[in-house]
């Protein structure tokens, strides 16, 4: 059962995870295009992506160290 619920909230927060970073990319196209500095608009894709990143990693690693590293 503790298999199951691991994978299941993995499962879950991966999918979370991907659904809302792309909106928050989209999000960060969109205000991109009134943006008038060429160096704003790269800095708003840094702090977003090491974000989502550490999200996946959070995930993947919650199931590896609980399944795999008893």
């Amino acid at each position: 059962m503790k298999a199951v619920l691991l994978i299941a909230i993995t499962a879950a927060g991966l999918w979370f995870n991907w659904r809302h970073m792309k909106k928050a990319l989209n999000g960060i196209t969109e205000k991109n295009k009134t943006e008038k500095s060429a160096f704003s608009r790269f800095m708003n894709y840094p702090m977003t992506i090491a974000w989502y990143g550490y999200l996946f990693a959070f995930f993947i690693g919650l199931t590896v160290n609980n399944l795999i590293f008893k």
